[in-house]
């Protein structure tokens, strides 16, 4: 899938200007290696719904049956029936972090987590982080070689895709407390093979000779 022009602003204060050539060859890399990531995402997210059935009710020891069997229901029903919208809404989230590398736009497009999730969503953040930590650091590398400048923030960090499925999930007609069950469901089925996503985004970029930017290469972005 490309990134959508809607999510690509032509101009606003806070966008670097480069030579359009610049620019256009952005846009090339930028798709290519958000078509295999989107296309392992699908796989992923593919065995999420396949396994979240089992697995829900290990999320739900601390409920009574009562609540257990309710909170179950809703939540299955919810991914029988809007599972297209919550993928479709994933994926125009993640664009949002696309469309910001290819404006070098250096920042989170999405807004922070709801305080009482952010101990959550930083613990496995930090797995990923740190189990990934060299291929996470050579894709940085490789992206501020493709915008010629010292990035921070790119689309393939795990915290990404955490807010991107958390935000999704309130397209779907869940409560609060249903929405917070499927996150560890997310890190277990999709993010504890995050590897792959990285991996070919990789080799993408390395098929497209975008180069690892040595330290100092660059300037961070103001």
């Amino acid at each position: 899938m490309s990134v959508p022009a809607n999510h690509i602003p032509e101009s606003g204060p806070d966008i670097l200007r480069l030579p359009a050539r610049n620019r256009e060859h952005r846009i090339v890399v930028v798709k290519q290696v958000k078509q295999v990531v989107d296309k392992k995402l699908k796989y992923l997210l593919d065995g999420l719904s396949v396994n979240v059935a089992d697995a829900l009710f290990e999320e739900m020891l601390h409920l009574d049956e009562s609540d257990a069997l309710s909170r179950h229901f809703n939540i299955m029903r919810a991914i029988r029936t809007e599972n297209h919208t919550f993928r479709e809404e994933f994926l125009s989230l993640m664009n949002l972090s696309w469309a910001y590398l290819v404006n070098v736009k250096d920042r989170q497009p999405l807004p922070d987590a709801p305080a009482e999730l952010v101990p959550d969503i930083k613990r496995f953040n930090d797995r990923n982080v740190n189990h990934y930590k060299v291929l996470l650091e050579e894709i940085r590398c490789r992206f501020s070689e493709l915008v010629q400048a010292d990035l921070a923030f790119h689309p393939l960090l795990p915290g990404n895709f955490y807010l991107s499925f958390w935000f999704a999930t309130a397209r779907m007609s869940l409560s609060y407390e249903e929405r917070r069950l499927l996150l560890p469901l997310f890190h277990r089925f999709v993010m504890d093979r995050f590897g792959q996503v990285l991996s070919v985004a990789s080799l993408v970029l390395e098929d497209l000779l975008i180069e690892p930017c040595e330290a100092g290469t660059y300037q961070p972005l103001p």
